[in-house]
């Protein structure tokens, strides 16, 4: 039994509508490293100077402004040459050093995160040029609490491990390019939820020298070479949570499939999971799957590419736990284009999967 349906057209973007837009308030105090008592001018203790930052070891780190000596200024400084994403100032720290030395910064919270909820965090670095070493991949861990620690060396999760009333994860963070970039700020983001504790966020690298990924680097890692990051401009927001309207027509959220494919990539995956979180918290609804299909081709293939199509995303949120009964799809071929299907942004649209949500009827 088919339910009337409201369709809304969605052209080469594939955004979900989701009703609000993603935008909130940052809960980092001092996300730009703008509040500071005093100008740099000599190897101070970034906590010394910032207002609520801190550092979670014994190690240092520095920070920059424009208003510091010509050591610590901005754009140039002792380890390069960057202006600074926005405002004045921004701080800088060992990655990766001789001994697996570490520096990090520890932000704090306007409030601890809520339970269940979604949050995105988003965090700019650029290379020090004075590096002589990259890394692959960035992290930040959540904590429960400010912590300290007595000596310079990786903050593993083993470390934290050892003490009983730290409570932590690691979030990996994915960069908009490379990370071994000097000349302009990285953007690294991350989605994730929240398991109700957090209120400090430490950014760093969390591996000692052995575990670290390094972009190539040609020769071997010699005891004098480095990597050193300037952070500027950390960004965590808490995102509205997903809602779908009833007997409305959503696409799934994506790259367009290839001509014959129906794989679902990265994008596709990240907009399941979002709806598995809606279908779990939401048990009286019920979801329908369509597949689509450009009109290149015999209809029966169509037909079957489409059906492949819908049975991908319909298997994952099963995978994922969510009951069969309440799952159902089909593949229509190309017998529902978007438009007139004459213009490319079109042809290419048509390969899309859309799903409705109803009432749940066992």
């Amino acid at each position: 039994m088919y339910c009337k349906t409201t369709r809304i057209f969605l052209f080469f973007g594939f955004s979900i509508l989701l009703g609000f837009p993603i935008s909130g308030q940052n809960l980092i105090l001092n996300p730009g490293f703008e509040n500071f008592k005093s100008c740099p001018s000599h190897i101070t203790n970034p906590s010394i100077l910032l207002e609520d930052i801190s550092l979670p070891t014994s190690s240092s780190g520095d920070y920059f402004n424009k208003c510091g000596s010509n050591d610590f200024g901005i754009p140039s400084n002792f380890k390069g040459s960057q202006i600074t994403t926005e405002g004045s100032g921004y701080v800088g720290l060992y990655f990766y050093a001789l001994n697996n030395y570490r520096e990090y910064v520890q932000l704090n919270t306007s409030k601890t995160l809520r339970e269940k909820h979604s949050y995105k965090i988003s965090i700019q670095l650029s290379l020090a040029e004075a590096s002589s070493l990259a890394l692959k991949n960035i992290s930040i861990v959540l904590v429960n609490k400010k912590i300290k620690f007595p000596n310079g060396s990786a903050l593993t999760s083993s470390r934290l491990d050892l003490h009983e009333d730290i409570t932590f994860y690691e979030v990996k963070l994915k960069p908009n390019k490379s990370l071994a970039n000097t000349n302009d700020w990285v953007t690294l983001t991350a989605e994730f939820e929240a398991k109700g504790f957090e209120n400090h966020v430490i950014i760093g690298n969390f591996s000692n020298n052995a575990n670290t990924a390094l972009l190539e680097h040609k020769g071997s890692v010699l005891s004098s070479d480095f990597s050193y990051y300037y952070v500027d401009n950390i960004v965590l927001e808490e995102l509205p949570r997903v809602n779908y309207e009833k007997d409305k027509i959503y696409v799934l959220e994506r790259n367009p499939f290839e001509p014959k494919g129906y794989e679902l990539d990265a994008e596709a995956i990240a907009s399941i999971k979002k709806i598995f979180k809606y279908l779990k918290e939401n048990a009286a609804v019920q979801m329908k799957i369509t597949g689509h299909s450009d009109n290149v081709g015999k209809p029966e293939y169509n037909k079957f590419v489409s059906s492949l199509r819908a049975r991908a995303v319909a298997l994952y949120l099963k995978n994922l736990g969510i009951d069969d009964k309440r799952i159902v799809w089909e593949g229509v071929g190309d017998t529902r284009p978007l438009g007139n299907g004459k213009i490319k942004e079109n042809h290419l649209s048509n390969r899309r999967v859309e799903f409705v949500m109803t009432e749940f009827r066992d």
